[in-house]
């Protein structure tokens, strides 16, 4: 019994490992309010989350060096690809919701725009999170990775697919949805797809996970795809 409260038990790294991602995702939603900063907060979890995953980290230091570094580059990526989403969103809704039934063919061009652009663009903040590269060839590594990593890629859609299917099939379920996302459950998604980002990433560099760096070599420059 007292081996499964020793800090090295299962139970306890589970606990841990459950208490920073409660207080991560607090720290992502506060960061997040403005809309124009959810570029930054996103790589900045993401960040977080891949040196958590080396090993215990001061979570909220962490946090906000990695949001404060990376800001200027993923608002720049964020604020364009955010409206360029909204454009093609609203011209979905309007061809669906709003021209006669028969105009409704003018959204597939849009809807399949939309998921190109997100399917792409999948594994940028990731990126951003860990190397120190353009974001062009951010942008160019995504596409081909996601090409490559094709059954990755669907799986993070068909996750969030599910989310909002289970959302909207009742106000109940809404409802706890949104209460399971605002308590931790933005990062344990990330966390969960971060598993098999590492892979990706890991298997690009030709590395494997032990020669991942430790977090004593975390400030040193991470190594570009």
């Amino acid at each position: 019994m007292r081996n499964i409260f020793s800090p090295d038990s299962f139970l306890i790294k589970t606990l841990t490992l459950f208490c920073d991602l409660m207080y991560l995702n607090a720290l992502f939603i506060i960061c997040s309010i403005p809309i124009f900063t959810i570029g930054a907060s996103t790589t900045a979890l993401y960040a977080v989350i891949f040196k958590r995953m080396r090993g215990e980290v001061p979570i909220g230091k962490t946090y906000f060096r990695e949001f404060k570094s990376n800001f200027k580059q993923s608002t720049l990526f964020w604020i364009p690809y955010l409206l360029l989403v909204l454009f093609l969103v609203s011209d979905v809704f309007i061809s669906h919701s709003v021209l006669p039934e028969s105009f409704r063919f003018l959204q597939y061009p849009c809807s399949i725009a939309l998921f190109i652009l997100i399917y792409i663009t999948v594994l940028v903040f990731p990126q951003m999170a860990l190397f120190d590269s353009p974001t062009k060839q951010i942008i160019k590594n995504s596409a081909l990775l996601g090409i490559v990593n094709f059954p990755t890629i669907i799986m993070v859609f068909v996750i969030h697919i599910f989310i909002l299917l289970i959302a909207d099939l009742s106000a109940k379920c809404r409802v706890l949805v949104i209460s399971l996302l605002l308590f931790f459950g933005f990062a344990a998604l990330a966390y969960f797809f971060c598993i098999f980002y590492r892979r990706i990433f890991l298997k690009v560099l030709g590395k494997d996970e032990e020669e991942t760096p430790s977090e004593d070599e975390g400030d040193e420059e991470e190594p570009v795809i």
